[in-house]
This record gives C-alpha cells, structure tokens and sequence, in this order.
C-alpha cells in the first residue's frame, strides 16, 4: 500500500539557492542547525519523543553492533533466568494461585504494550512535526505547533512503516553479524576471522546506509509530499549521489553525539559536588528529610539536563539533515575531501558545470 501525505506537483522543484559549489557549507549547516536547535525550544519534547525511534543520528547503529560483544546484555541471558524460575515457582502454586498470577501477568504485558505503542506513535508523529517545522523555517514561514500536528498525525503510518522498516534493516544485519561472529567463535581459524570483519563491515554501511536513507526519505515525505516508496527512493537516489558528503555528515553528527554525551557525564560530575556535601551535612545531623529532599532534587535537576541536551542535540541533527536535503535538491556541493585535493590543484570549479 502506497501512502500519500497530500497531492503531489509533479513540477513541483526547490528554489536554487546562489550557493558555490566550491564553497564550504558544513559549518554554516551545523550552525543553522545548532541555532535552530536552540531557538526552537517548542521542539523539544517533540525531540525527546522523536529519538525513541531516530535520533538522526548513526550512533545507535555503532552502539547495537558493539553490544554484540556484550552477550551478558542480550534479550535471551535475561529471559531465560527468569522463565527458570517462573517455572520452578509455577509449580508450586495452586490452581487459582496460578489463574490469577496469569491474568497479572497477562494485564502487566498487555499494559506494557499499550505504552510501547503509545510511545511509538508518538515518535513517529514528533519526527514529522520536526521536519515540517525545521522545513517551513528554513523557507522563512512561521509554523504553529498545531499546525504542524496536523501533519504529523496525517502521515503517522507512512512515517510508521518507514520506521519499521529501517528496525528490521538493522535488527537484520546485526543477527547476521552476530551468526558470523558465533561461527568465527566456534572455529577461531584466520580465514573466518576475516570472514567475521569483512560481515561486520559491509553490514554496519548497510545499516549506517539505512538510517540515512530513511532519513533523506522522512523529508521527501514531509517537504516534499511523496509517498512511502517515492521518499525511499528519493533517499536512496540522494544517497547514491552524495554518499561522501552523506558520510562526512555522518562523522560530524557523530561528534555531536558524543559531545553530547560528554556534557551529560560532566554536569552530572559537577552536580555531584554539592549533592555530596549536603549528603554528609545530612549524615550528621541525622536528618532524614534533607537526605531524601536532597536526593530528589538534584535527581530532577540532573534528568532535566539530561533531557535538554538530549532534546538540543536531537534537534540539531534533524535541523542538519534537513538542511542538507534541501542544499541537494538545489544543486549539491561538492564534499571537504573534494575541496581539498583540488586546492592542492587550484582547481575550484566542477569540470563541465
């Protein structure tokens, strides 16, 4: 089933932008990005709800491809445990001990499920939001929140599928990453260690591909008013053509990311300072109510700046990608490492342009 957002305009084109072609945009991409990021605190729950499915980012796809090496953490070391003992408890238990232990256990997952999926709509919806508003801001229009609702609620399933789509992707190739490191485990020979690197490489790029794909495609959805298969293809076409610029982008995101994560770590250090000492005041003397309001308060102001930097950095990258889609579809720019080998050459313009 094909979705449309709304009618398409076959001759329907981006303004070009009088941008040269030798000149470097990634630093006023990521500024326009970062300001915007800033700006649009209004964006910022919708960021926090966007990142549960993407975070525009590739930083995810690495993490689950090094949590391969981590088996302690997988689904199935946690759920065999606990179905062992659920076993060795059920059979103990009478007839309606176990009724109603079921019927808890069947209202607990179904509880759970009804928030997973609450939460996955909601992402889908924010992600649209964001591109909408970030999109009509670049074009210099004033969206309102509610306005921009409306779009995200109308094209929930395209932006659904889409997303479900890029998790089985990636849900693949880490299986078939984690098969050819059990085989490789099972025979250490040399040959099937290559074999290992060789499958781990080629499927993180598909996976890396994935995501920007999906994520070139979410704006030709949304901007652009194509379909579910029209955007993927539209991704796939952009990053066919653009994969080094792509790949640049990915880097620097990634640099975001971990920025991100650094300013987390640091502030949390930080806080830790004066939570330990009205701790120690509390320990002598001997209040109970200042420990536990301690506690409770710098545990909401820590997960208040957790969420802030999340929800920036979220938004910055979607702001960046945006932008970059629509610099593709004025034209392009050619990517740093072009630029630098041609200066070598003081060749700056493209052959034939």
């Amino acid at each position: 089933m094909i979705y449309h957002l709304r009618p398409t305009n076959p001759c329907y084109t981006i303004p070009r932008m009088a941008t040269p072609n030798n000149e470097s945009v990634y630093r006023p991409v990521l500024r326009d990005a970062i300001v915007t990021a800033w700006q649009e605190k209004r964006l910022w729950p919708f960021a926090v709800f966007a990142a549960i499915l993407m975070s525009g980012s590739v930083a995810d796809v690495f993490w689950s491809k090094l949590n391969i090496f981590a088996p302690q953490a997988s689904a199935f070391s946690t759920i065999i445990p606990f179905w062992e003992k659920a076993s060795a408890a059920w059979s103990k238990l009478s007839a309606t001990e176990l009724i109603l232990g079921s019927l808890q256990a069947f209202l607990l997952v179904a509880f759970g499920l009804v928030i997973s999926c609450a939460l996955i709509i909601a992402s889908a919806i924010s992600q649209a939001v964001i591109v909408y508003v970030i999109g009509a801001r670049r074009r210099g229009r004033d969206i309102t929140i509610r306005d921009a609702l409306t779009v995200g609620t109308r094209s929930l399933w395209p932006v659904l599928v889409l997303n479900l789509l890029t998790l089985a992707v990636l849900m693949a190739t880490r299986s078939l990453i984690a098969i050819t490191l059990s085989i490789a485990m099972g025979v250490p020979t040399g040959l099937l260690f290559t074999l290992y690197l060789v499958a781990f490489i080629t499927f993180t790029a598909v996976s890396v591909g994935a995501v920007v794909i999906q994520i070139y495609a979410l704006n030709a959805m949304i901007l652009q008013g194509a379909t579910l298969l029209q955007g993927i293809v539209r991704g796939w076409n952009i990053l066919r053509r653009h994969w080094i610029v792509s790949i640049e982008t990915i880097a620097l995101l990634f640099l975001i990311s971990a920025g991100a994560y650094v300013l987390v770590i640091t502030a949390g250090m930080i806080l830790a300072i004066p939570y330990l000492i009205l701790l120690a005041v509390a320990t002598v003397f001997g209040s109970g109510f200042l420990f536990l309001a301690t506690t409770i308060i710098f545990m909401l102001f820590f997960v208040a700046i957790v969420l802030s930097v999340l929800a920036m950095a979220v938004l910055a990258q979607y702001a960046a990608w945006t932008y970059l889609y629509r610099i593709f579809g004025e034209g392009g720019f050619l990517p740093k490492i072009h630029r630098i080998v041609r200066s070598f050459f003081h060749q700056t313009k493209i052959p034939g342009a």
